[in-house]
């Protein structure tokens, strides 16, 4: 162990980079070791216990720690714990300077040194930005003489420097903006005026900025610190560097800010530079209204052609529909014309076979008045046999059965007799008649009775119709009359 104090004169704290603090109790006579105890505090590398005024002080990376005699532990001390920071921390060991009556602590970017305040008694920080790197000292064996009030002697590896606390004074530092310089897409660079706001085009998008500190501290390090509002609204990390370029910058209003400092001491200003990046020709507020006047006419034409196309389908499907309707019209029409001509064909077949039953029963009838007839003439014995006979005659020749012949020929065949007529006017009555007998292809024995004549002037008869109708020789007469 290298560091312990007293904080009795039989009670020693003992520190250990890993292994902690110990209490170490010893008998009067300063041989041997009665009894330890080992505390609860962390732990740490290049950790130290020293004594500065009337209080016992633990360091390390975590901070710095008082000892509470009360309570017999150590407490951080917020105002001390300062000197360090978990980043810059490389060394706990603390120097008690006694003559000069201060403390002083070692990290990465700084020598710290703490004085007591003679009217309050409190401690004030003050830091020496001298970095490790112009130190040269070896982490854990830093060491600080005091030569007189203000001058200290710092040694190193390479041997020693002189630190005269009077010349270092904390100053105010300001940055400066040394230029800006804008690189168009197809050309070389070119530099921005400073004294005023600026607007690029939308290809002079990559920007240079160029920045500075005044002064120039040998044993400082100086750092700067940008951001670029618009777009990168937080500060960078401190950096060395004392440029940047941003590059294919989007359209927009920036303000570039950029801050420095010279080891702890921060810049008073910021240096700010305002500058537009105009927008692509296709954002600009005329495209923009093309874009919204195309929109709109885009809009109106697909409505229309929506529309359009609806209304032709409607039409199509109405046609479609239409046709159909005229299909099953149609249909329906031509299954109606069917049934009526069905109907029509067995009213026909029907009123036929009325026309034939009659016709039938007026051929035996007038067969059986006619052979009546014939047997009363042959039975001269008789009396009023020939009144009889002229009874039967008038029967036969009942106009009233040729009325009712006819009416049923003009149901089966309708206008047949009407249209023999016209097409020949010279025909009679009989001649009618026998037509529509021979209409419906009765022999000339069948018709014989119905006109109450011998089938011999039946014959007679057809030769006189085939005259009237002015008939060639190999015509027949049957034929002829069955095609009208």
């Amino acid at each position: 162990s290298r560091y312990f104090e007293f904080i009795t004169p039989y009670e020693i704290l003992v520190s250990h980079e890993y292994k902690g603090v110990y209490k170490l109790y010893i008998n009067e006579e300063y041989q041997n070791l009665t009894s330890f105890e080992k505390l609860t505090i962390p732990k740490g590398k290049n950790s130290s216990i020293i004594r500065f005024g009337d209080d016992l002080l633990y360091a390390i990376d975590k901070g710095i720690f008082k000892y509470e005699t009360e309570t017999g532990a150590f407490v951080k001390d917020s105002l001390l714990s300062e000197m360090y920071s978990p980043k810059t921390f490389i060394s706990g060991k603390l120097i008690n300077d006694v003559k000069g009556n201060r403390l002083w602590a070692f990290s990465n970017d700084k020598i710290s040194f703490v004085e007591t305040e003679n009217l309050s008694g409190n401690y004030k920080i003050n830091n020496i930005d001298i970095s490790k790197d112009l130190r040269k000292s070896i982490v854990g064996y830093e060491n600080i003489l005091y030569i007189n009030d203000n001058s200290y002697l710092v040694g190193n590896t390479e041997g020693y420097m002189i630190l005269d606390l009077k010349s270092i004074q904390n100053k105010s530092y300001t940055i400066n903006l040394n230029s800006a310089i804008y690189n168009p897409l197809y050309g070389t660079d070119r530099p921005l005026n400073l004294s005023g706001e600026i607007t690029l085009k939308n290809k002079e998008n990559s920007i240079v900025f160029k920045y500075s500190l005044a002064d120039y501290v040998a044993y400082a390090s100086t750092e700067y610190q940008y951001r670029l509002k618009g777009i990168y609204d937080t500060w960078s990390n401190w950096s060395l560097e004392s440029e940047v370029f941003f590059e294919n910058l989007p359209h927009g209003n920036y303000t570039f800010e950029v801050r420095g400092r010279v080891g702890q001491n921060q810049t008073e200003n910021i240096a700010k530079y305002n500058f537009t990046i105009k927008e692509p020709w296709f954002l600009t507020p005329l495209a923009i209204t093309s874009y919204f006047i195309g929109f709109l006419v885009l809009a109106f034409l697909l409505q229309y052609f929506n529309r359009l196309y609806f209304r032709r389908k409607s039409e199509k499907a109405i046609a479609e529909k239409e046709r159909e309707l005229e299909y099953k019209e149609l249909e329906n029409q031509t299954q109606l014309m069917e049934f009526r001509n069905k109907s029509l064909k067995q009213d026909i077949e029907g009123k036929n076979r009325e026309l034939g039953i009659s016709t039938m029963n007026l051929i035996k009838k007038n067969e059986f008045l006619n052979n009546v007839k014939k047997e009363l003439q042959d039975v001269k014995q008789l009396k009023d046999v020939n009144k009889v006979i002229r009874i039967i005659d008038r029967d036969i020749n009942n106009k009233e059965d040729w009325k009712f012949f006819e009416k049923a020929f003009n149901n089966a065949d309708k206008d047949f007799l009407k249209k023999v007529k016209k097409i020949h006017p010279e025909l009679t009555s009989n001649d009618l008649k026998l037509c529509a007998y021979l209409r419906l292809n009765l022999a000339s024995k069948e018709i014989a009775p119905l006109l109450n004549i011998s089938p011999r002037s039946v014959e007679v008869k057809r030769y006189r119709l085939r005259k009237k109708m002015d008939l060639p020789h190999e015509a027949s007469l049957t034929d002829y009359i069955l095609q009208l």
